[in-house]
């Protein structure tokens, strides 16, 4: 066998098809893109305008709060309208322009934290609505019996974006400043787009106008235990989670003087566990017990 076969024999058959590759290329990019600004915009807060512990809440609050507010409503709206695609198109035009007025204003000195907060509020807004739209376009270019190898790509690449993401946005922002790191995420919105133009899925339909359809997804959390205690366990871990980021950044380059570069190198070696665990994740038929409730996996 020769090597180009015996290389193209371990790649996952999932990449082997364009649609699902193409898809998968363009979250990839944006997840690191993602990961760069992480590390990137609380240290324009902290570096360039050298924000207050109260201000760093703040920011960190309002880049979540849409997805609070927001999610629900973002989900129906979405479910009634269809062109998910084109929705996802829109949201990462819409991010990258948010994000590239950053870098522009602070090469003009009008770089503001009002303008900060906006932005950060303005991405998560139109991340609701990429995310809402992002499973049911999965769900067409993946066939049912392949959906565990198909998140294990999309996990995998999150966890490597965890890895990769903040390490490259600390040496940027060492290297050029704050704010131009923040471009690449930027330019990493407009990489997501080009591939998902370059598909043509199948999509679902636009539903109907129903009564109830804005509550169902609570009725339902309600009256599954398996999700409802799911979804009270993520949500006390990511609470504390974003208590600890939101102060992090600042309380390691002001008073424990990190430089960029190593607080990069830092937070991407803390995510190694991540990329191990969807290198690990597989098919298989094991009752999990919850609650008194077998959930196969």
């Amino acid at each position: 066998m020769t090597l180009r076969r015996r290389i193209a024999a371990r790649v996952p058959a999932l990449l082997r098809d364009q649609a699902f590759r193409r898809y998968w290329s363009g979250q990839t990019i944006s997840m690191f893109g993602d990961q760069i600004s992480s590390i990137a915009l609380p240290l324009v807060a902290v570096l360039t305008l050298h924000a207050s512990p109260a201000q760093m809440g703040l920011l960190a609050a309002l880049e979540w709060l849409p997805s609070l507010l927001f999610g629900l409503h973002a989900g129906a709206l979405v479910d009634r309208r269809g062109h998910r695609r084109m929705t996802m198109i829109t949201a990462d035009v819409g991010r990258c322009a948010l994000l590239a007025s950053i870098p522009l204003c602070y090469a003009l000195g009008a770089l503001t934290l009002w303008q900060l907060y906006g932005a950060a509020f303005g991405t998560g807004l139109l991340s609701v609505l990429f995310t809402v739209c992002d499973p049911a376009l999965f769900v067409t270019l993946v066939p049912d019996d392949q959906y565990v190898d198909g998140n294990s790509l999309i996990y995998g690449s999150r966890a490597l974006s965890f890895v990769g993401g903040p390490s490259a946005g600390g040496a940027l922002v060492q290297a050029l400043s704050a704010p131009l790191a923040v471009l690449a995420d930027a330019v990493s919105f407009l990489g997501s787009a080009f591939f998902l133009a370059r598909i043509r899925p199948q999509e679902p339909p636009a539903a109907e106008p129903a009564k109830g359809a804005l509550t169902a997804g609570v009725r339902y959390i309600r009256q599954t235990a398996i999700i409802r205690l799911a979804l009270i366990a993520f949500s006390t871990v990511n609470f504390f989670n974003f208590v600890y980021f939101a102060l992090f950044v600042l309380f390691a380059t002001r008073y424990l003087h990190v430089v960029p570069g190593l607080l990069g190198l830092v937070l991407g070696v803390g995510a190694v566990g991540g990329v191990l665990g969807a290198a690990q994740i597989r098919p298989a038929n094991i009752c999990v017990p919850i609650a008194g409730v077998c959930l196969e996996t």
